[in-house]
């Protein structure tokens, strides 16, 4: 085998950049081709007469670019053309032929009946040209003391001065890197995460570290050992059915992370945007520890999407400097939206919720029938489907991909270092019916029987 080797000379700058540089061309004019795997990082220092550091971090800058893909156990690869990554997350809309198990979108569900009418009630409101212009980050007090009062029904107590509206939860990720001085800074989150805090980290130039999972998911041991020898800013979890393993942190574990982060002193983001889809749950962290939690939560997976409305708990000294982020990034969220919003809580969302159950309970039952293999808790808009060796994650998702059906690789929920499981994320909640659901899955299973691509080494 004929190992691929770069002429650093022919760059500028720092030798980690050149190499950047390199990646970049050898990209652009095919002599690394898409899904080919790169050399291992001593393979490569060896060649070129560098350090290992110095591999690793160009590596790592050319993930950031969008060029590579990069996970401990399965080396590092040029993107496939139209490959999304944590960065790059677009909505696929639904074709025909194609089978979208890709993305955690709402239930498809008539939410125009539910929103119509309120949209009528606002075109003959007297005081819509408010509604209209600019306003407070903080919204109008009725506006807040709508989502305060849900909040209360549902077991969550704060004040107004624990409480801002953001422009949905990845919105509030984002503010909340930003508040707590995370730029450049190490977090620490669960070995597998949200892809959208990955990219969010990623262009803040967070270090992120990752933290070993059980199937409850992170463990507070693992955590604690990490704490001890780097302090990171922060830590971020998603208790209630984790993306994308599904576990249920249950509350004697959520109590023992919280006295780990006691202990050293460190922030929790508790990104709890599917707390409200089982029927039965633990208690929010928020409400075991609110002078340590900041709690996100979103409209987006109950209600709708579209609307753009999200929130944050926080500890009320942090109040003023997250008020100051969304200043600076978007300066409110559209007041009219929020009076959508309020509007619709102080309605009702229960049917909704109800109804979004029990459709991803009939969607629960095919997947136990025709994929009984996959993890999946009763609520959870996905399942996670571990994978028969010798299948790896991106090579099925490929696969997957050609037979018509878009899966989400595990290697996307991958943080930082972390050995990914070789799995996938399947989305029951995206097809527009349980039919094609049932279709899509059918697929998956005969695809499982076959035989792997192989990918070159170069």
């Amino acid at each position: 085998m004929t190992i691929w080797t770069p002429d650093l000379a022919a760059h500028s700058g720092p030798l980690y950049l050149r190499l950047t540089q390199a990646i970049e061309q050898a990209i652009a004019n095919g002599a690394l081709t898409p899904g080919s795997r790169l050399p291992t990082q001593r393979a490569l220092a060896d060649r070129l007469g560098v350090t290992v550091g110095t591999i690793t971090r160009a590596y790592a800058e050319a993930e950031r670019r969008g060029l590579l893909a990069a996970r401990v156990g399965n080396g590092t690869w040029v993107r496939e053309k139209g490959e999304t990554s944590g960065a790059d997350w677009p909505v696929r809309e639904e074709l025909e032929g194609r089978i979208e198990l890709w993305q955690n979108l709402p239930v498809p569900l008539d939410r125009a009946s539910l929103v119509g009418p309120l949209l009528r009630q606002l075109a003959d409101d007297p005081h819509l040209n408010r509604l209209l212009g600019y306003d407070q980050e903080a919204g109008r007090p009725h506006q807040r003391q709508a989502f305060l009062d849900w909040l209360a029904s549902l077991g969550i107590h704060a004040g107004h001065d624990r409480f801002l509206f953001c422009n949905g939860a990845q919105h509030g990720i984002l503010l909340t890197l930003l508040a707590t001085g995370c730029v450049g800074e190490s977090i620490a989150c669960e070995g597998l995460t949200y892809p959208g805090l990955l990219g969010a980290a990623r262009q803040l130039r967070c270090q992120v570290t990752a933290v070993a999972m059980d199937d409850e998911g992170m463990q507070p041991e693992a955590l604690d050992t990490l704490c001890r020898q780097r302090r990171p800013r922060l830590v971020y979890l998603t208790p209630t059915l984790q993306n994308p393993t599904t576990a249920m942190m249950g509350e004697a574990r959520r109590r023992a992370l919280l006295a780990v982060c006691e202990r050293h002193g460190i922030w929790v983001v508790e990104d709890d945007v599917n707390g409200l889809l089982p029927q039965e749950r633990a208690t929010p962290m928020v409400e075991l520890a609110p002078e340590r939690v900041i709690h996100l939560g979103s409209l987006a997976k109950i209600a709708c999407g579209g609307l753009r409305v999200g929130f944050l708990l926080c500890p009320p000294g942090l109040h003023s400097t997250l008020a100051q982020a969304m200043r600076l990034s978007s300066w409110m969220v559209s007041p009219l939206l929020l009076e959508v919003a309020s509007r619709l809580l102080r309605q009702g969302l229960a049917p909704l919720l109800e109804e979004q159950r029990r459709v991803l309970g009939r969607r629960g039952e095919l997947l136990r029938q025709l994929l009984p293999e996959a993890r999946w808790h009763s609520g959870a808009m996905h399942a996670w489907l571990p994978l028969p060796a010798p299948w790896r994650s991106q090579e099925f998702a490929a696969a997957a991909d050609a037979v018509g059906v878009g899966v989400t690789s595990g290697e996307l929920f991958a943080a930082g270092q972390y050995a990914a499981p070789q799995g996938v994320r399947l989305s029951l909640s995206q097809p527009s019916s349980d039919a094609l659901l049932a279709e899509g899955l059918t697929r998956l299973r005969e695809l499982l029987a076959g035989t792997p691509p192989i990918v070159p080494i170069l």
